[in-house]
């Protein structure tokens, strides 16, 4: 036994070499490597250029934060951050909206050493703490203002009750008030007949009748302003109140309404009118009633004929 076991070669030691160590040989140069490139903390042995490093990605997720739109333009694959505002604890990948739990934890534990796994899962505790912290603040900030406002309705409300007696000796008026409105809508009501009913339609018919009297009165009267107008000089505005009157007397002599008396009024509105055109050196002349154009129309005019 002693021969065959003095035959076998010894088993080599086993050495357990740290990660991240310039002279390790245990692990190949392509693990260093990656570690160097993806791990979220670095190694303690390189603290110059790990500074370097942490600053440029810093750097980038500043500028990718202020610019999420560019960078979803430019890059729609790469997942967008939301930043919590007057928040100490930076936003990361795990903030994404289409954060995948089971992915992260296989690509972190594929290639993160047990180091950088230790070191990552204190930095989500210190966060998971920080965020508790910031809730409880929040919620004792918004406490605090509930209880503010609460005081200051019962401060409203203390400022009320003096007035509160002179509120009541004003509930009698403001009902007589609206007692006597009620009655006057009523009387007002029942004073004006319905639209729909015979009297409501007699009612309509005379106050017609009265406005086209007063349109009458008005349009037959347009050549006595014009005259006045021309006597000042005032040719384009002359012209221009000669428009309107002229088309609704129009009308009327199509209809057969009115007479002669709408012939006469269009014709010495017409008198007017060619004198503002021909601009006459003596207006005052050609437009009085003993001009050329004959006596000018009395401004009483007759009932229209219906």
């Amino acid at each position: 036994m002693s021969t065959i076991a003095s035959s076998r070669n010894p088993p080599a030691p086993l050495r357990r070499t740290p990660s991240g160590t310039p002279t390790s040989s245990a692990r190949p140069s392509s693990d260093v490597s990656r570690s160097a490139v993806t791990s979220p903390v670095l190694s303690a042995s390189q603290p110059a250029t790990g500074s370097k490093r942490s600053n440029n990605r810093a750097a980038l997720r500043e500028y990718y934060n202020l610019r999420a739109a560019a960078a979803s333009a430019s890059s729609p694959s790469t997942p967008r951050i939301i930043e919590v505002p007057d928040s100490e604890v930076p936003a990361s990948e795990i903030d994404a909206p289409d954060f995948n739990l089971d992915e992260f934890l296989q690509k972190t534990v594929a290639e993160s050493t047990l180091q950088e796994l230790l070191k990552l899962y204190t930095r989500v505790l210190g966060e998971v703490r920080a965020l508790d912290a910031e809730k409880k603040a929040l919620v004792y900030d918004n406490y605090s203002k509930l209880i503010t406002a609460t005081e200051t309705i019962r401060k409203m409300r203390a400022n009320m009750d003096p007035l509160n007696p002179m509120a009541t000796t004003l509930d009698p008026a403001i009902a007589h008030i609206y007692s006597q409105a009620s009655a006057i809508q009523e009387s007002i009501r029942k004073s004006v007949p319905p639209p729909d009913s015979d009297e409501g339609k007699a009612r309509e018919a005379q106050q017609r009748r009265h406005r086209t009297r007063q349109l009458a009165i008005e349009v037959l009267a347009t050549p006595e302003r014009l005259q006045a107008l021309v006597k000042e000089g005032r040719f384009e505005e002359a012209r221009r109140q000669w428009d309107m009157p002229r088309k609704l007397l129009e009308a009327w002599k199509q209809k057969g309404l009115g007479g002669e008396d709408v012939q006469t009024c269009i014709d010495e509105g017409d008198a007017v009118i060619a004198v503002t055109r021909n601009r006459s050196p003596a207006p005052d002349e050609m437009v009085s009633r003993g001009g050329p154009y004959g006596p000018l129309h009395s401004n009483t005019p007759p009932a229209l004929k219906q």
